[in-house]
Protein backbone atom coordinates (compact mmCIF):
# COMPACT_ATOMS: atom_id res chain seq x y z
CA UNK A 1 0.00 0.00 0.00
CA UNK A 2 2.50 2.02 0.75
CA UNK A 3 4.56 1.67 -2.61
CA UNK A 4 1.69 2.38 -3.99
CA UNK A 5 1.12 5.67 -2.54
CA UNK A 6 4.66 7.00 -3.87
CA UNK A 7 3.85 5.76 -7.18
CA UNK A 8 0.57 7.29 -7.16
CA UNK A 9 2.46 10.49 -6.03
CA UNK A 10 5.34 10.44 -8.25
CA UNK A 11 3.18 9.89 -11.19
CA UNK A 12 1.09 13.39 -9.69
CA UNK A 13 4.10 15.24 -9.60
CA UNK A 14 5.18 14.29 -12.93
CA UNK A 15 1.93 15.31 -14.23
CA UNK A 16 2.15 18.73 -12.23
CA UNK A 17 5.34 19.39 -13.44
CA UNK A 18 4.29 18.98 -16.90
CA UNK A 19 1.08 21.15 -16.57
CA UNK A 20 2.83 23.87 -15.41
CA UNK A 21 5.80 22.87 -18.34
CA UNK A 22 2.59 23.14 -20.71
CA UNK A 23 0.68 26.36 -19.14
CA UNK A 24 3.48 28.78 -18.60
CA UNK A 25 4.03 29.57 -22.50
CA UNK A 26 0.50 30.70 -22.65
CA UNK A 27 0.46 31.98 -18.74
CA UNK A 28 3.39 34.44 -20.05
CA UNK A 29 2.15 35.59 -23.43
CA UNK A 30 -1.25 36.69 -21.54
CA UNK A 31 0.63 38.27 -18.87
CA UNK A 32 2.89 39.99 -21.77
CA UNK A 33 -0.67 41.12 -23.48
CA UNK A 34 -1.50 43.03 -20.52
CA UNK A 35 1.79 45.00 -19.47
CA UNK A 36 2.47 48.28 -21.21
CA UNK A 37 5.48 48.94 -23.16
CA UNK A 38 7.64 49.67 -20.26
CA UNK A 39 6.92 46.72 -17.97
CA UNK A 40 8.07 44.04 -20.28
CA UNK A 41 11.78 45.60 -20.78
CA UNK A 42 12.07 46.36 -17.26
CA UNK A 43 15.02 44.88 -15.53
CA UNK A 44 14.45 43.07 -13.04
CA UNK A 45 11.76 41.87 -14.80
CA UNK A 46 8.27 42.45 -13.83
CA UNK A 47 6.39 38.74 -13.45
CA UNK A 48 3.05 40.56 -13.30
CA UNK A 49 1.55 43.76 -14.48
CA UNK A 50 1.13 46.84 -12.53
CA UNK A 51 -0.93 48.07 -13.45
CA UNK A 52 -2.78 45.89 -15.99
CA UNK A 53 -4.10 47.77 -19.03
CA UNK A 54 -6.00 46.40 -21.91
CA UNK A 55 -4.82 48.90 -24.66
CA UNK A 56 -3.18 45.97 -26.66
CA UNK A 57 -6.49 44.05 -26.90
CA UNK A 58 -8.30 47.68 -28.51
CA UNK A 59 -5.50 48.37 -30.52
CA UNK A 60 -5.41 44.84 -32.11
CA UNK A 61 -9.26 44.95 -32.54
CA UNK A 62 -10.00 48.06 -33.63
CA UNK A 63 -6.73 49.68 -35.51
CA UNK A 64 -5.72 46.32 -36.94
CA UNK A 65 -6.20 43.68 -39.76
CA UNK A 66 -7.45 41.31 -36.96
CA UNK A 67 -11.68 41.14 -37.81
CA UNK A 68 -10.63 40.59 -41.53
CA UNK A 69 -7.84 38.14 -40.46
CA UNK A 70 -10.15 36.09 -38.37
CA UNK A 71 -12.54 36.36 -40.66
CA UNK A 72 -10.16 34.26 -43.33
CA UNK A 73 -8.72 31.68 -40.95
CA UNK A 74 -13.14 31.00 -39.98
CA UNK A 75 -13.53 30.54 -43.60
CA UNK A 76 -10.23 28.52 -44.42
CA UNK A 77 -10.36 26.08 -41.75
CA UNK A 78 -14.52 25.38 -41.63
CA UNK A 79 -15.05 24.92 -45.68
CA UNK A 80 -11.75 22.99 -45.38
CA UNK A 81 -12.63 20.72 -42.55
CA UNK A 82 -16.08 20.06 -43.92
CA UNK A 83 -14.84 19.10 -47.48
CA UNK A 84 -12.29 17.11 -45.98
CA UNK A 85 -15.32 15.23 -43.43
CA UNK A 86 -17.61 14.94 -46.40
CA UNK A 87 -14.90 13.05 -48.65
CA UNK A 88 -12.92 11.40 -46.06
CA UNK A 89 -15.88 9.85 -43.93
CA UNK A 90 -16.98 7.69 -47.49
CA UNK A 91 -13.56 7.04 -48.06
CA UNK A 92 -12.30 6.10 -44.55
CA UNK A 93 -15.36 3.51 -44.73
CA UNK A 94 -14.74 2.19 -47.87
CA UNK A 95 -10.91 1.14 -47.13
CA UNK A 96 -12.13 0.11 -43.37
CA UNK A 97 -15.11 -2.82 -45.26
CA UNK A 98 -13.80 -3.03 -49.08
CA UNK A 99 -10.12 -3.54 -48.25
CA UNK A 100 -9.08 -5.84 -51.10
CA UNK A 101 -4.92 -6.29 -51.88
CA UNK A 102 -5.05 -4.35 -54.71
CA UNK A 103 -6.32 -1.36 -52.61
CA UNK A 104 -3.06 -1.47 -49.89
CA UNK A 105 -0.92 0.30 -52.09
CA UNK A 106 -3.44 2.93 -52.53
CA UNK A 107 -4.18 3.16 -48.82
CA UNK A 108 -0.85 3.64 -48.04
CA UNK A 109 -0.51 6.22 -50.56
CA UNK A 110 -3.21 7.92 -49.80
CA UNK A 111 -1.57 7.96 -45.85
CA UNK A 112 2.12 8.47 -47.06
CA UNK A 113 1.36 12.33 -47.64
CA UNK A 114 1.21 13.10 -44.07
CA UNK A 115 5.04 11.82 -43.90
CA UNK A 116 5.76 14.36 -46.58
CA UNK A 117 6.97 17.70 -45.07
CA UNK A 118 5.24 20.76 -45.65
CA UNK A 119 7.61 22.53 -46.79
CA UNK A 120 8.48 20.58 -49.49
CA UNK A 121 4.93 20.92 -51.18
CA UNK A 122 5.09 24.92 -50.86
CA UNK A 123 6.69 25.29 -54.60
CA UNK A 124 4.27 22.34 -56.19
CA UNK A 125 1.35 24.20 -55.06
CA UNK A 126 2.82 27.88 -55.51
CA UNK A 127 3.14 26.56 -59.04
CA UNK A 128 -0.80 25.22 -59.30
CA UNK A 129 -2.09 28.13 -57.68
CA UNK A 130 -0.47 30.75 -59.94
CA UNK A 131 -1.37 28.80 -62.87
CA UNK A 132 -4.66 28.28 -61.78
CA UNK A 133 -4.71 31.95 -60.96
CA UNK A 134 -5.77 31.36 -57.45
CA UNK A 135 -2.79 32.97 -55.57
CA UNK A 136 -3.81 35.37 -52.76
CA UNK A 137 -6.63 33.98 -52.31
CA UNK A 138 -8.78 32.07 -49.85
CA UNK A 139 -9.93 29.44 -52.20
CA UNK A 140 -6.50 28.29 -52.69
CA UNK A 141 -5.65 28.00 -49.47
CA UNK A 142 -8.49 25.86 -48.73
CA UNK A 143 -7.34 24.18 -51.37
CA UNK A 144 -3.89 23.57 -50.39
CA UNK A 145 -5.38 22.52 -46.86
CA UNK A 146 -7.97 19.62 -48.04
CA UNK A 147 -5.33 17.36 -49.05
CA UNK A 148 -3.40 17.15 -45.62
CA UNK A 149 -6.87 17.13 -43.50
CA UNK A 150 -8.42 14.29 -46.03
CA UNK A 151 -5.33 12.34 -45.60
CA UNK A 152 -5.96 12.85 -41.81
CA UNK A 153 -9.76 12.39 -41.69
CA UNK A 154 -8.67 8.76 -43.69
CA UNK A 155 -5.96 7.43 -41.66
CA UNK A 156 -8.11 8.00 -38.15
CA UNK A 157 -11.49 6.91 -39.29
CA UNK A 158 -10.19 4.25 -41.26
CA UNK A 159 -9.00 2.13 -37.89
CA UNK A 160 -12.18 3.04 -36.05
CA UNK A 161 -14.75 1.75 -38.52
CA UNK A 162 -12.80 -1.65 -38.74
CA UNK A 163 -13.89 -1.54 -35.38
CA UNK A 164 -17.84 -1.63 -35.86
CA UNK A 165 -18.64 -4.74 -35.79
CA UNK A 166 -20.05 -6.41 -38.59
CA UNK A 167 -22.85 -8.71 -37.43
CA UNK A 168 -24.76 -4.69 -37.39
CA UNK A 169 -23.73 -4.04 -40.85
CA UNK A 170 -25.38 -7.69 -42.01
CA UNK A 171 -28.50 -7.24 -39.99
CA UNK A 172 -28.52 -3.36 -41.27
CA UNK A 173 -28.13 -5.28 -45.01
CA UNK A 174 -30.97 -7.58 -43.99
CA UNK A 175 -33.22 -4.58 -43.49
CA UNK A 176 -32.78 -3.16 -46.83
CA UNK A 177 -29.77 -1.17 -46.33
CA UNK A 178 -27.30 -0.33 -48.57
CA UNK A 179 -23.78 0.56 -47.83
CA UNK A 180 -24.60 4.29 -47.96
CA UNK A 181 -27.15 3.54 -45.71
CA UNK A 182 -25.67 1.59 -43.39
CA UNK A 183 -22.95 3.81 -43.41
CA UNK A 184 -25.41 7.17 -42.77
CA UNK A 185 -27.88 5.29 -40.21
CA UNK A 186 -25.56 2.70 -38.41
CA UNK A 187 -21.90 3.14 -38.54
CA UNK A 188 -21.63 7.37 -38.27
CA UNK A 189 -23.68 7.28 -35.08
CA UNK A 190 -21.64 5.02 -33.25
CA UNK A 191 -18.37 6.89 -34.63
CA UNK A 192 -20.00 9.74 -33.79
CA UNK A 193 -17.32 10.53 -30.95
CA UNK A 194 -14.58 9.56 -33.57
CA UNK A 195 -15.92 11.24 -36.40
CA UNK A 196 -15.74 14.42 -33.80
CA UNK A 197 -12.43 13.78 -32.76
CA UNK A 198 -10.96 13.59 -37.05
CA UNK A 199 -13.15 16.74 -37.69
CA UNK A 200 -11.28 18.61 -34.73
CA UNK A 201 -7.70 17.41 -35.32
CA UNK A 202 -8.64 18.80 -39.13
CA UNK A 203 -9.77 21.96 -38.09
CA UNK A 204 -6.83 22.33 -35.70
CA UNK A 205 -4.86 22.20 -38.70
CA UNK A 206 -6.10 24.65 -41.22
CA UNK A 207 -6.38 27.22 -37.81
CA UNK A 208 -2.88 26.61 -37.04
CA UNK A 209 -1.10 26.20 -40.55
CA UNK A 210 1.35 29.30 -41.43
CA UNK A 211 3.86 27.30 -44.11
CA UNK A 212 1.18 28.01 -46.86
CA UNK A 213 -0.58 30.95 -45.49
CA UNK A 214 3.14 32.73 -45.50
CA UNK A 215 3.46 31.33 -49.15
CA UNK A 216 0.39 31.85 -51.20
CA UNK A 217 -1.06 34.96 -50.21
CA UNK A 218 0.48 38.58 -49.95
CA UNK A 219 -2.51 40.56 -49.07
CA UNK A 220 -4.79 40.94 -46.06
CA UNK A 221 -7.56 40.12 -48.38
CA UNK A 222 -6.79 36.40 -47.98
CA UNK A 223 -4.16 36.23 -44.95
CA UNK A 224 -4.85 34.50 -41.73
CA UNK A 225 -4.28 34.84 -38.21
CA UNK A 226 -1.06 33.30 -38.72
CA UNK A 227 0.34 35.89 -40.73
CA UNK A 228 -1.12 38.41 -38.87
CA UNK A 229 0.56 36.99 -35.47
CA UNK A 230 3.97 36.73 -37.38
CA UNK A 231 3.41 40.56 -38.81
CA UNK A 232 4.18 42.11 -35.52
CA UNK A 233 7.80 41.37 -36.08
CA UNK A 234 9.29 43.86 -38.38
CA UNK A 235 13.05 44.65 -39.54
CA UNK A 236 13.16 47.52 -36.63
CA UNK A 237 11.22 46.43 -34.03
CA UNK A 238 9.02 44.09 -32.58
CA UNK A 239 5.33 44.62 -30.87
CA UNK A 240 5.00 42.45 -28.23
CA UNK A 241 2.11 43.77 -26.49
CA UNK A 242 -0.18 43.64 -29.98
CA UNK A 243 1.58 40.07 -30.80
CA UNK A 244 0.73 38.63 -27.69
CA UNK A 245 -3.01 40.01 -27.39
CA UNK A 246 -3.32 38.71 -30.60
CA UNK A 247 -1.83 35.21 -30.09
CA UNK A 248 -4.56 35.06 -27.09
CA UNK A 249 -7.43 36.03 -29.29
CA UNK A 250 -5.63 33.27 -31.55
CA UNK A 251 -5.79 30.78 -29.07
CA UNK A 252 -9.54 31.33 -27.97
CA UNK A 253 -11.45 29.37 -30.39
CA UNK A 254 -9.30 26.38 -29.96
CA UNK A 255 -9.34 26.59 -26.23
CA UNK A 256 -13.70 27.14 -26.95
CA UNK A 257 -13.89 24.33 -29.66
CA UNK A 258 -11.38 21.71 -27.14
CA UNK A 259 -13.51 22.83 -24.39
CA UNK A 260 -17.40 21.77 -26.07
CA UNK A 261 -15.98 18.38 -27.42
CA UNK A 262 -13.40 17.05 -24.75
CA UNK A 263 -15.91 13.93 -23.90
CA UNK A 264 -16.15 13.50 -27.30
CA UNK A 265 -12.05 13.66 -27.68
CA UNK A 266 -11.43 11.16 -25.25
CA UNK A 267 -14.23 8.77 -26.20
CA UNK A 268 -12.80 9.17 -29.81
CA UNK A 269 -8.81 9.06 -29.01
CA UNK A 270 -9.76 5.57 -26.68
CA UNK A 271 -12.30 4.22 -29.00
CA UNK A 272 -10.88 0.69 -29.54
CA UNK A 273 -8.49 0.52 -26.96
CA UNK A 274 -10.53 -2.24 -25.12
CA UNK A 275 -11.94 -4.99 -26.68
CA UNK A 276 -14.80 -7.56 -25.04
Amino acid sequence: MKKKKMINGLIFFLLTVSSLITIFPILWTLITSLKMDVQMFAIPPDLLPDPATGAHYHEVLTESNFPNYLKNSIAVSLISCSISLCAGIPAAYGFAKYMRRSMKPVFGAVTAVRMVPQVAMVIPFFMIMRNLQLSDSITGLILTHIPFELTLIVWMLKNFFSQVPRELEEAAELDGLGPWGILVRVVLPLSRSSVGVAGLMAFLFSWNEFMFALSLTSTAKAQTLTIGIAGYVTSFQTFWGSMSATGILFMIPAFILTFIFQKDLVKGLTAGAVKG
